[in-house]
């Protein structure tokens, strides 16, 4: 599937802890997310380009020691996780 970032989204850095924010869409505030590292990474990915669920495993394999199939897994979850919060779209 191919995961677009809603507008408006952002990772915000407040105490050392990586929160993903929403500035210019209606969030529900109670749903938001602290981040990790690497999904903190893949917000990132994601304000630059929609992409494939299967290319952003592909980089975390590239940049993180895990293999294809965790990763593809891993990615998956977080991008449902994302979705129940309409964060992103996936086609």
């Amino acid at each position: 599937m191919k995961i677009t970032l809603k507008p408006g989204f952002f990772v915000q850095d407040i105490a050392g802890e990586k929160i993903l924010m929403g500035g210019e869409t209606e969030v529900d505030f109670s749903k938001m997310m602290v981040l990790n590292h690497t999904s903190a990474w893949i917000i990132e990915l994601l304000q630059e380009e929609p992409m494939l669920e299967d290319d952003i495993a592909q980089d975390l394999t590239e940049r993180f020691d895990v293999d294809y199939e965790q990763a593809f897994a891993d990615v998956q979850e977080f991008c449902r996780q994302l979705q129940e919060l309409n964060v992103v779209t996936a086609e």
